[in-house]
């Protein structure tokens, strides 16, 4: 009776590649959090210096102050290269940040670009039913 010894060759090679594989997946999961957490720091701050641009008394300074400290409370790091574009009009703001995700996985550095736009607060007088 003769024992089969069983052939271990190629089953490190085999390990490595499964590791690999499971090392980029768990980068790639961490990337991806990291990039819906800075679109959600910009998209919060976009809103926040909307609805103080679009105050009664608000202005285009005042919404980017309000954006810029939204955005070091939320996430201070989270976004690199910001910007902070508020455009108010007789009856619209408009809001839009710019800024690089934080990159974890080397190579990968992914714009975000968030955008609120809303009414401006503005007294309205009441049109009369007289001639």
């Amino acid at each position: 009776m003769t024992v089969k010894q069983r052939d271990d060759r190629g089953s490190i090679a085999s390990s490595l590649v499964i590791s690999a594989t499971m090392f980029l997946f768990v980068m790639g999961i961490i990337q991806l959090g990291i990039v819906l957490h800075a679109r959600n720091v910009a998209e919060a701050a976009a809103q926040e210096a909307m609805s103080t641009a679009a105050a009664y008394d608000g202005t285009e300074s005042s919404g980017q102050s309000s954006a810029t400290r939204a955005m070091d409370t939320l996430g201070p790091d989270v976004l690199s290269d910001r910007t902070v574009e508020v455009e108010r009009t007789a009856t619209t703001v408009t809001v839009r940040i710019t800024g690089t995700a934080l990159n974890f996985l080397p190579g990968i550095s992914p714009k975000i670009v968030e955008t609120s736009t809303g009414p401006v607060e503005r007294y309205v007088p009441p049109e009369s039913d007289t001639p």
